[in-house]
């Protein structure tokens, strides 16, 4: 039972997605200024806690004019010579990338170099610019600011009757609009509907000396603005295109992935608007399927999209995670006991909740199904609890492609993980492999400019920040298929979610995946006569520049490693046994020990407990303390309240003292003059 209850707790803390969770979370981006931790002074911080930006100045305006006077003002220090870096982000950016910031950002707790304090940095954030400018109603349109994220634009459609095209939002609703057309960030739908640029109608934006653009979809200013980055123009507001109230259904399928291939075919027959989460590991996904729902379907009522972890009440297994990540050693009977209830929980995640209940399959408000947040909660940006981040990569390729890469990625996990057999009892960390659907677009450097039909391949793990100076568990599992997804298939990492190695590979560059790269450079020139908007990793990649490997930098994701000095401390770096073109970082030593794990990971969660317990125990003392001083201050007001009516009566009667003092007086004086007046004709007729 010991150990029933203890696997029971880590399997809920790491995956906490597979409960329902409140359906309202609360927005912390009210006042960013004053509550948000993550932007402190001049400095703000990514989600993922890998980078941190810092700026000369930070300008927040919260409409367009604003915004464009002061791209002006910077603009008009350009040309009196002064070197100006300029980027739109927001105080808590979802990146991993140094795209974001206005000059090389920094790890997080780094300093800011004497020579990078000499050109101004100006970091231009636009969480202001998130209001609702105008409905109309007739036609299904909003007008708002382009700093809104999705939570807020799911809301506001539904406050004005509308809803928000089915398959077009992200699945983590936390991202602003612009950061999401800026990067190519999207939903799912195959050959159809599956991003924000499908519902655009006209984009206004400000140019690199202060003039306000408004383009449309058949401008290329419009196209380039479709995973540009933001490098020649900053948007401010979006007109989009919703549609009327409308309700679309949830299905929750499970599939053995021996067939995967064929079983993803068989089920976009169904609905083209599907998400997959796969574990190759135990041979096993589960794909979430929306569709619009049926005519006189039954709606369920209090319904909303809770699919992503949670971090709440993980504390009992940040410490059994923490030795999870920092031992590479292995332990069969833990992996064998733990694995099973671990995976099965990473393809259990509800989709949906009903009244805080998680269900598999439901009807509701299609703007309540499509997309969630976590926020401040989530177990990879968490600052109290859990103490998590994520490795997360993606990558866009052709879905001609799906077979082969399914097949390989089977390969890795095989021969690299499982060591062709001799280690089944292995898993990976908490995470999934998702798989996504797309449509072809007309643009420039869009993951999926020119594609027939692209598909969206993305991995992400959890990582303990309280060990990153080591690798994930099986990490190089992560960083060869990450790695073979870009080169094997040349497929086009995702301008958002990469790490800079993946934009600056010395023999997969990016540039050559998009045949008309070059008419973004030509807007650039057009538009940002300054290059002001131009991030120095854009740069590098353009000019076909490379990473130069050093010492650790495969760890921090900053290259693939070439050399063991490359790797962290213990680790090697090997060919791949499964595709020995690419090399990874792998522990020189590793032994499995049964046993040896499993008790350790107990005894710390035990003492998680205990933890909490503690805190929870100062929190109740807290509480007193802070009952117990706001009596005293109740008392105090009581007795300044008394003193106040005290005070005041005592005013009162002497306000009616002199009162009746004065009355006295104008009494006396008028009798003296009644007196005055009667003596008057008395004296007068004497001098008669």
């Amino acid at each position: 039972m010991f150990r029933i209850r203890w696997a029971a707790l880590l399997l809920a803390a790491m995956m906490a997605g597979a409960a329902a969770r409140d359906p309202n979370p609360r927005n912390p981006f009210k006042d960013a200024m004053t509550r948000n931790i993550y932007l402190t002074q001049n400095y703000y911080i990514g989600a993922y806690h890998y980078i941190q930006c810092w700026g000369s100045a930070l300008v927040i305006p919260s409409s367009t004019a604003e915004a464009a006077n002061a791209i002006a003002y910077y603009y008009n220090k350009t040309k009196a010579g002064q070197p100006v870096t300029l980027r739109a982000s927001r105080p808590k950016f979802h990146t991993s990338s140094h795209f974001v910031c206005p000059n090389t950002p920094l790890k997080v707790g780094g300093q800011i170099p004497a020579d990078m304090r000499q050109p101004l940095q100006v970091g231009l954030l636009n969480h202001k610019l998130s209001k609702v400018l105008a409905t109309d109603r007739s036609k299904y349109t909003m007008r708002v600011g382009t700093g809104m994220r999705y939570t807020e634009l799911l809301q506001e459609a539904e406050k004005a009757g509308m809803s928000v095209q089915l398959g077009t939002p992200t699945a983590y609703a936390g991202l602003t609009l612009s950061g999401v057309l800026a990067t190519t960030a999207h939903g799912s739908g195959d050959r159809t509907t599956s991003g924000i640029w499908d519902t655009l109608l006209e984009i206004t934006w400000v140019d690199g000396t202060g003039k306000v653009h408004v383009s449309k979809p058949s401008d290329p200013e419009f196209r380039g603005m479709v995973g540009g980055m933001g490098t020649y123009g900053v948007m401010t507001e979006f007109l989009m295109q919703m549609t009327p109230p409308s309700y679309t259904e949830l299905i929750t399928v499970k599939k053995s992935d021996k067939e995967m291939f064929k079983t993803i075919n068989e089920l976009l027959k169904i609905t083209p608007h599907i998400l997959i989460f796969w574990r190759p590991d135990v041979s096993s996904f589960v794909a979430y399927m929306l569709k619009p729902a049926a005519k006189g379907a039954k709606i369920a009522k209090n319904v909303s999209m809770t699919l992503l972890p949670d971090v709440r009440g993980q504390q009992e297994a940040r410490e059994g995670f923490k030795i999870m990540s920092a031992n590479m050693q292995d332990d069969s009977d833990a992996f064998e006991f733990l694995c099973p209830l671990q995976t099965a929980a990473s393809l259990g995640a509800f989709w949906g909740s009903v009244n805080g209940k998680g269900v598999f399959n439901v009807t509701g408000p299609t703007n309540n199904l499509m997309a969630s947040e976590c926020d401040e909660h989530c177990n990879w940006n968490d600052n109290k609890v859990f103490f998590g981040t994520a490795q997360d990569v993606e990558f866009t390729a052709e879905f001609s492609q799906l077979e082969s890469w399914i097949s390989d990625v089977k390969k890795i996990f095989n021969v690299e993980l499982m060591e062709n057999g001799k280690a089944k009892y292995r898993c990976m960390g908490p995470g999934y492999l998702w798989i996504r659907f797309g449509s072809g677009y007309d643009g420039f450097t869009a993951t999926n400019a020119g594609m027939q039909r692209p598909v969206f391949l993305q991995s992400t793990w959890l990582r303990s920040r309280d060990v990153l100076n080591r690798p994930s568990r099986y990490q190089y599992v992560a960083d060869l298929i990450e790695e073979l997804t870009l080169c094997k298939y040349n497929a086009r990492p995702h301008w958002g979610k990469n790490f800079d190695r993946t934009f600056t590979h010395p023999r997969c560059g990016i540039r050559a995946k998009y045949p008309k790269f070059d008419q973004l450079l030509r807007l650039q020139q057009q538009h940002d006569p300054a290059g002001m908007f131009t991030p120095r990793l854009f740069s590098r990649m353009a000019n076909k520049q490379s990473y130069a490997p050093s010492p650790g930098c495969a760890l921090w994701q900053g290259c693939y490693c070439e050399k063991d000095e490359n790797c962290a401390k213990d680790f090697k770096c090997v060919r791949a046994e499964s595709f020995p073109e690419y090399r990874v970082c792998k522990p020189a030593i590793r032994k499995n020990e049964p046993g040896s794990l499993l008790p350790q990971i107990f005894a710390a969660m035990a003492g998680g407990k205990q933890q909490q317990q503690q805190q929870q125990q100062q929190q109740q003392q807290q509480q007193r303390h802070a009952q117990q001083q706001q009596q005293q201050q109740q008392q105090k007001r009581h007795v300044q309240q008394q003193q106040q009516q005290q005070q005041q009566q005592r005013r009162a009667q002497l306000q009616q003292q002199r009162q009746a003092k004065l009355q006295q007086q104008r009494q006396v004086k008028l009798q003296q003059q009644r007196q005055a007046s009667q003596l008057l004709p008395a004296i007068t007729a004497d001098e008669h």
